[in-house]
């Protein structure tokens, strides 16, 4: 039984303990909790009855307490990898909530944390990856079903935010309380997913902003990326739209996979690769015959992901099972992330990865952050 211990008791948090008290996270006991508010700590043992739970409200007394085998991170943001980095540090196995943080030389360092213990487990909470649909998705571009990627677009206008949501919390949308907005808070799942699925962007040109909304940070963006191999990308996501879209559309020589609403998929497969196509036909319209096969898949919730994830967190500590987002992988969609702020700041195409200290500098010259204490 591996002992989890949460750092940071927050709305979060509580989802994540209650999927692992309602007996659908096998392998796990919430064996401690660690936060600066007590009430929010007996709050969460009262509604889940965790009265072996051991209550901390200093995060380094956890790390040396010896009740936990590994740690649950669900603060703010910027806490991630310095919490994350200690954790490490203390020789516990860590999973922190997304993003893997805000400052990538942060990120880096936590990364360094872990190749000097490669026998702890450290991952990042990007549970789509449990999504059977794109898991399925992942393995057919791993059998070549696309051959070669030719563009890659995807569309998540669902994740829609009233003025009540930015209301709830005084950190929400500031870059002071999350380092950025829509980028950084909800769509980085779908960032995870894109170069997870299509490989890492070279680059990318972006415009990003806040509509309709009293916020600092942005709740629609558009991402134009480029890929080592020439192929195009197009990320658009906004959180103010009614209703909203979920679509992927993943194109390849051999053919294209559709993956709406993270449930359905449709796969497109081409009797021909295009590349031969266009070389043998002799017809100036002519087309690649094609089949087309719909998938449907049954554990599109988040809650069902989230418990899948927080399973598979424990199989790999116990060696069963390769974590689903390895920290390094999660730092991946921050550099997209990073990047895409930058090119709107700079008006400009940004390489992928950027400079780790342009986007630190970029908001202190802009006064919204401090500079990262290095």
């Amino acid at each position: 039984m591996l002992r989890l211990g949460f750092a940071g008791i927050g709305m979060i948090a509580k989802k994540y303990i209650g999927l692992i008290c309602q007996g659908q996270v096998p392998g796990v006991e919430v064996a401690a909790l660690c936060s600066r508010n007590p009430e929010n700590m007996q709050e969460a043992i009262r509604s889940c009855g965790l009265t072996g739970a051991a209550v901390f409200t200093d995060y380094s007394e956890l790390l040396r307490s010896g009740t936990v085998d590994a740690v649950m991170i669900c603060t703010p943001h910027g806490q991630h990898p310095s919490m994350t980095q200690a954790a490490l540090e203390a020789g516990l196995h860590v999973l922190t909530e997304k993003p893997a943080g805000v400052w990538m030389e942060e990120v880096d360092r936590a990364v360094a944390a872990l190749e000097q213990r490669p026998e702890l487990v450290c991952g990042v909470m990007y549970n789509r990856r449990m999504s059977k649909a794109y898991r399925k998705v992942k393995s057919l571009i791993q059998e070549g079903f696309l051959g070669e990627l030719v563009r890659a677009t995807w569309l998540i206008t669902t994740l829609y935010r009233p003025n009540a949501y930015y209301a709830s919390g005084a950190w929400r949308g500031s870059w002071q309380g999350e380092g950025g907005g829509l980028l950084m808070t909800q769509v980085s799942h779908q960032l995870d997913l894109f170069q997870w699925l299509c490989g890492m962007p070279v680059s990318v040109l972006a415009r990003w902003g806040a509509v309709n909304r009293p916020i600092e940070v942005e709740n629609e963006a558009e991402l134009f990326l480029t890929f080592a191999n020439g192929a195009h990308g197009q990320f658009i996501a906004s959180g103010h739209e009614q209703p909203g879209t979920d679509r992927l559309e993943i194109c390849g020589t051999k053919g294209r996979i559709v993956i709406t609403d993270g449930r359905e998929v449709e796969l497109c497969r081409l009797a021909q690769e295009e590349r031969e196509f266009t070389v043998s036909c002799t017809e100036p319209f002519g087309t690649i015959p094609s089949t087309v096969e719909h998938l449907s898949f049954d554990d599109g919730a988040n809650e069902i992901q989230q418990a899948a994830a927080l399973a598979n967190f424990a199989e790999a500590v116990a060696g069963h099972a390769p974590v689903m987002c390895s920290l390094q992988e999660g730092a991946r969609s921050l550099q997209i992330i990073q990047a895409a702020y930058l090119s709107q700041w700079n008006r400009s195409e940004m390489a992928i990865p950027a400079d780790p200290k342009a986007f630190p500098a970029a908001l202190a010259e802009r006064g919204l952050f401090r500079e990262p204490a290095l």
